[in-house]
């Protein structure tokens, strides 16, 4: 009786609020299993649907080099599905008709975003033609020209209207196409501020330069591209198109042919060294300048009745010092000057027909750089090729090397204070008028120290001492009143004073120096980690 009564109860129901609690942790245990396969699941369509818009069945490539030129983007990708954007193109007796695509799902799809094409003459977009299309986030479209001079973008309403025909603007799955016919004939129809900024494409061939971005949804003034490493970045073919169809060969172009352009590159050297280059060059700069060149500078005029009884490594202490801190700048500074160069692929910048402010201190920041780095490799030679300190034409020297070295310093002081609203240093667009506050009581305090120390150096100690003569032709190469005046008795004056300045200098030329690298370390590792 008791086992069947046992035997009973075990197949009883169970108490409702038993059979619930039971449930629940039946349900939590399923959930635990299934939770990390419901997950990867959901995130994989995810990704397929971030992915769909941008694979390459969308693109068309049946027609290519057959009777359209082709160029996709990223290299190889018509064979692997992966191709973001393109561009093509198929020459006509009387224009060429390009068609555009790019996927816009990796931008702002809440703004307008724009695709263009530009037509150069050198790989770089300056002073060239632009075909670009701008659609509105509620669908509104339009392809127009523009015109880059180096550092703007101007649309060019009348070439739009004249030179345009069979605009059209398209939107489906997070592709944007556009196309227009451009014509060969009609420019000279263009106002003459105009007509220059359009290109003929039947003169020459033309690079072809591909760009992406976001614009502003008011203006529809385009954005600047991406400027990091990417698939936002603008591509750039390798080779450049022709597009004449008649009289090629008395023009002295070859003629068009509907080609597959697979070569191309984004940059010579990939952003994220361009910036760190850019960002060791200004640390460079600084430490030559600011800290070496400074200190040397003040080391020189100043400090040379000190230590009249030592000498380092078998010279004046002061002209151990003042020669090794200025070598070293110098060979900082050029280094500086030739990597940022590098960077820039050997190309002088200029602006063109627009020039801000801004653009105008990147211009004179190349100039005042370059022609103080020059003015500093000169300062060696010379100091090579002085006179004996006892000779008539000392003083001469004496004051053209102090003139060069000062005007070199003020040159690159100058060129500091422009580097400020330069894009790649960002200082003045992360942290406002603060590094122009620093820069500017850096060169204040500067100033003030020559003054205190010359100040210090033409006072009469009230224990005047005799200094040896340690020269190597017996002058105790001393300066009094100033780089004329040199005497083989020599009065250190105020000693004490003169090291405490000069320290004070030192710490603040350093802390500057400091405080200017972290900020540039900032900005570059903020979009360029």
């Amino acid at each position: 009786i008791s086992s069947r009564a046992i035997s009973f109860h075990s197949l009883s129901p169970l108490p409702s609020h038993h059979f619930a609690f039971h449930s629940r942790n039946l349900l939590k245990s399923h959930n635990r299993l299934i939770s990390p396969l419901f997950i990867f699941g959901k995130m994989f369509c995810i990704l397929i649907s971030l992915f769909i818009p941008i694979v390459s069945a969308q693109f068309d490539f049946d027609q290519c080099n057959v009777t359209k030129g082709c160029w996709f983007h990223p290299p190889n990708c018509m064979g692997t599905a992966t191709c973001v954007s393109g561009v093509e193109w198929e020459v006509r007796p009387a224009g060429v008709l390009f068609t555009m695509h790019s996927s816009v799902s990796d931008l702002d799809t809440t703004r307008p975003t724009w695709i263009a094409v530009g037509l150069s003459l050198n790989q770089r977009m300056d002073d060239d033609t632009v075909l670009e299309c701008v659609r509105r986030a509620d669908g509104d479209g339009r392809v127009r020209m523009s015109f880059n001079d180096e550092t703007h973008n101007a649309v060019l309403h009348q070439a739009s209207a004249s030179l345009l025909s069979e605009q059209a603007v398209s939107f489906q799955d997070g592709l944007l196409t556009c196309s227009a016919v451009l014509s060969f004939t009609g420019r000279n129809q263009l106002a003459e501020n105009e007509q220059f900024k359009v290109h003929d494409l039947s003169l020459r061939p033309y690079y072809l330069l591909f760009a992406r971005g976001s614009a502003n949804p008011y203006s529809l003034e385009k954005d600047i591209h991406s400027t990091n490493d990417g698939p936002t970045f603008p591509w750039i073919t390798e080779e450049a198109i022709s597009f004449c169809v008649d009289n090629c060969t008395l023009l002295g172009v070859p003629p068009s042919e509907p080609i597959l352009v697979t070569q191309m590159h984004q940059t010579k050297m990939e952003r994220y060294w361009r910036y760190r280059v850019a960002v060791m060059h200004g640390v460079a700069m600084l430490i030559g300048w600011w800290v070496l060149g400074s200190n040397g500078i003040l080391i020189a005029r100043y400090f040379k009745p000190l230590f009249p009884r030592r000498k380092l490594l078998g010279t004046a202490v002061w002209f151990q010092f003042h020669r090794d801190m200025m070598v070293v700048g110098v060979l900082l500074e050029v280094t500086a000057v030739v990597c940022i160069f590098w960077q820039a692929g050997w190309v002088w910048y200029e602006c063109s027909y627009e020039c801000s402010s801004d653009d105008f201190a990147k211009k004179m920041h190349a100039i005042t750089g370059v022609f103080g780095t020059a003015l500093a490799v000169i300062q060696p030679f010379i100091a090579v090729i002085r006179p004996a300190p006892d000779s008539n034409i000392r003083p001469f020297f004496n004051w053209t090397h102090w003139l060069i070295g000062m005007t070199a310093w003020c040159f690159a002081s100058a060129t500091f204070i422009l580097a400020l609203p330069l894009g790649k240093t960002g200082l003045n667009r992360v942290y406002g008028h603060i590094p122009n506050y620093i820069m500017g009581g850096y060169i204040i305090t500067f100033c003030l120290t020559n003054v205190i120390l010359e100040m210090i150096a033409t006072t009469y100690s009230s224990t005047p001492l005799r200094a040896h003569k340690i020269g190597p032709s017996g002058m105790a190469m001393s300066i009094l009143n100033g780089p004329s005046t040199e005497s083989n008795i020599a009065e250190p004056k105020r000693s004490s004073a003169r090291i405490f300045v000069f320290s004070i200098h030192l710490i603040i030329s350093l802390a500057v120096s400091i405080t200017i690298t972290v900020m540039l370390v900032r900005i570059m590792y903020s979009h360029s980690p």
